[in-house]
């Protein structure tokens, strides 16, 4: 049996893993963060594309991997920055998760940076564990983002 591609609402769902589309999400809050995701599918291959940087960011970097599986290609290029402070699109699924369903790794360029980004849904604002030194989930619970003031409840993991 090969590798089943699903449409899901906003994107794919390859081998049970999901990729989504996704665009800046402007708020009045904050500035634009010009971030993108765009996957689709090509014969028998999934591309992923994304962005991050912003025309103020100084800190970008390019990372990606390309997998195979029962005759499926994954190709994911991402456009990331690591002085982001905002981020609207959507993260491809990690390397790790799909070794992890007996994918090939035919290519890896350059190592994904990001882990430990939660972000408000509120105002698309960042909180990076690396910077904070504090994980996410050791905030007390009546913690708010420091921009919006949406409780921690209103975060979600992005990276």
């Amino acid at each position: 049996m090969g590798v089943v591609i699903e449409k899901v609402p906003g994107g794919l769902s390859v081998d049970g893993l999901e990729m989504f589309n996704g665009k800046c999400g402007c708020t009045a809050v904050l500035p634009c963060c010009h971030s993108w995701s765009k996957v689709k599918k090509s014969g028998d291959t999934v591309t992923y594309t994304g962005k991050t940087s912003a025309p103020d960011t100084k800190d970008n970097f390019e990372w990606g991997y390309t997998v195979r599986k029962d005759g499926t290609t994954v190709e994911v290029t991402m456009e990331d920055a690591r002085d982001k402070v905002i981020f609207s699109g959507v993260y491809p699924p990690a390397l790790e998760e799909w070794l992890a369903r007996g994918w090939e790794l035919v290519e890896k360029r350059v190592e994904r940076e990001d882990f430990g980004l939660w972000r408000c849904a509120a105002c698309r604002w960042l909180y990076k564990e690396k910077e904070q030194a504090t994980p996410f989930e050791s905030l007390p619970d009546d913690w708010k983002c420091p921009v919006c003031f949406a409780g921690k409840d209103a975060f979600e993991k992005v990276g």
